[in-house]
């Protein structure tokens, strides 16, 4: 059942289990301040009563405690609305806090299908939009706790003056049950639609912002802004929708604080000229719905956020909810050190969306060998790589380590096995040594500067102001694509993994860098298992085994003097290549 479909209730009670709890003593201590503040509130009308009472006696004290009863009143209300305020703040903000944390670290060890069902922007709105509505979902229900204090210990102190009249009072007032009961419903609709917007419009700036020059090289401008105008028109539209349905709580209070005044009115005109109620009472009772209107009107805008907090707390539940298929199974084992041995038996793999990536794969890589892995885009290799260090699980068949079934091992000990270089190189914030030095934490100074060698990078870091401490932004706005690649293999040479995954390693090197990189990876290559995956046909002429995919599956294996032999899809690759040689 999805959290969406769960009643508020079960929402808000799981809430206050898992999240709030341990901020207890805030809570309470805002909730007993709160109830002194309620009796500071109510206490106006009895006070009110008194003192006419004593002007109506001619009680000549009241000069003196009429007032002092006032500003104690209203000093008891102020300052244990201060001291709720501030410890239910501090719990709320602790709150926001630890599910913005706890949805990080989910998102962070989550499955990629699921972190690939939604846009980064998306996600990133459940940090921002989604949390602070549900801190704003609590705190009006404190509010609201608040406001119904006031109103019960007013209509109790409204009973002592005259019980009857209060009745009545209370009968009008609850007339708002229904009508905030339906805006409440209609808010929580309306919220949902505009959340989703707020993620499609985050989207949509993320993915336009990021790709503005290629927009501007087509002239896409237009049609981006057009796009996102056709978004922020629905959100604007959403957002208009929603002030209304909450505008209508605010005339509908008000309509019935002036409905019970006026009722007050009749039936005290009609009980002063039969001599049944004095004016004291008619001011302690007047007063006494001037408190209560105020709270009155608190209570539904209250039921408004609860609502608006329910939407976003279906949300974030879906997240901090979902279950994860990558983990270690209950026997898998550890493993220190492998020789690098791969095997793929039978191996199939289907996105969720449906698509069949993989079919029958089988193939044995044997220990320090160099495979290249070569085909048509969207042919599969780059599904292959992302089997191996279980980024994705397989749907049939297994992919196997030395032998043992990579599933029977800890995916912490598996990953230490394997050393990954991608095309897009990716920089972390830290220094320049920190990144090269993320694949092994206890690397020395050094074996880091060691590393950056091998890869060609020690000549540009020594340039850098700070050498290896120069700090850098995860853009990585300081370098070119070429040194972000010479970083990402100098991580990759110091992680000395016995196992390789090279995904285009060079494709963003000029030939003179290319030529030290290639050098500097037939070094590392040596004596582990190396997985490439090229397009450029002339980094891979040497390897061991040249595997060639196409749709899913592998249809020709062998060195490159045998696959330009059987005169095949390879053959095809590479007289495509180099028809101008």
């Amino acid at each position: 059942m999805s959290r969406d479909d769960t009643n508020a209730d079960t929402g808000y009670r799981r809430l206050w289990r898992d999240w709030l709890s341990p901020y207890r003593g805030l809570i309470l201590l805002s909730v007993v301040f709160l109830v002194v503040a309620a009796f500071g509130a109510a206490g106006y009308s009895k006070a009110v009563q008194l003192i006419i009472q004593a002007y109506e006696t001619a009680d000549t004290s009241v000069i003196y405690w009429g007032p002092l009863s006032i500003i104690a009143l209203s000093m008891t209300k102020g300052l244990s609305n201060y001291i709720r305020i501030v410890a239910a703040s501090t719990a709320f903000s602790r709150l926001e806090a630890d599910l913005q944390e706890k949805m990080y670290q989910k998102l962070l060890f989550a499955d990629l299908s699921r972190l690939q069902s939604d846009t980064p922007a998306a996600l990133a709105m459940r940090f921002s939009s989604d949390t602070q509505l549900v801190r704003l979902a609590v705190e009006a229900a404190l509010e609201g706790l608040s406001s119904v204090l006031i109103i019960v210990a007013t209509v109790a102190i409204m009973m002592s003056i005259d019980w009857q009249v209060t009745l009545v009072l209370v009968l009008v007032f609850s007339g708002a049950v229904v009508p905030v009961n339906l805006i409440g419903t209609r808010v929580r609709r309306i919220t949902g639609s505009s959340q989703d917007e707020l993620s499609r419009m985050n989207s949509d700036i993320v993915e336009g912002l990021s790709g503005i020059r290629m927009a501007r090289t087509y002239q896409l401008e237009n049609r981006l802004a057009r796009s996102a105008a056709d978004i922020f028109a629905r959100l604007r539209d959403l957002k208009i929708h929603l002030a209304k349905w909450n505008a209508r709580l605010s005339p509908i209070m008000e309509i019935l604080s002036g409905l019970a005044i006026a009722v007050l009115l009749v039936i005290v005109s009609w009980r002063i000229s039969r001599g049944t109620m004095s004016i004291a009472d008619f001011m302690g009772l007047l007063t006494g719905v001037s408190v209560i209107s105020q709270p009155a009107r608190k209570i539904g805008a209250t039921f408004s956020a609860m609502m608006q907090g329910r939407v976003a707390l279906g949300r974030l539940y879906t997240i901090l909810d979902s279950a994860d298929e990558i983990v270690d199974a209950p026997d898998a084992r550890q493993i220190a050190q492998t020789t690098g041995r791969l095997s793929f038996d039978h191996v199939g793999f289907r996105y969720p969306n449906g698509f069949e990536a993989l079919s029958d794969i089988n193939l044995d890589i044997p220990a320090g060998s160099r495979v290249a892995f070569v085909g048509r885009s969207g042919a599969g290799k780059s599904t292959v790589f992302n089997l191996i260090p279980r980024l994705f699980d397989t749907t049939s068949g297994r992919v196997l380590l030395d032998g043992t079934d990579i599933r029977d091992i800890t995916l912490d000990s598996l990953r230490r096995q394997i050393a990954v270089v991608s095309q897009d190189a990716v920089l972390l914030a830290g220094t320049v040594g920190e990144n090269i030095g993320f694949g092994r934490p206890d690397a020395t100074p050094d074996e880091i500067r060691a590393a950056a060698k091998a890869a060609a990078a020690d000549g540009f870091i020594s340039k850098l102001p700070q050498g290896y401490d120069t700090p850098i932004d995860p853009a990585g706005g300081h370098f070119s694509g070429g040194e972000k690649q010479r970083l990402s293999i100098a991580r990759a040479i110091l992680r000395d993994a016995p196992v390789l995954l090279l995904d285009e390693p060079t494709s963003a090197l000029d030939a003179e860098s290319e030529a030290a990189i290639r050098k500097a990876l037939e070094q590392l290559a040596a004596g582990r298992t190396t997985l490439v995956i090229a397009h450029r046909l002339a980094t891979i002429l040497d390897s061991d085994m040249i595997v060639v995919m196409d749709q899913g599956r592998i249809v020709e294996t062998g060195t490159h003097e045998e696959l330009r032999a059987r005169n095949g899809i390879y053959a095809e690759l590479y007289r495509l290549q180099f028809s101008g040689a």
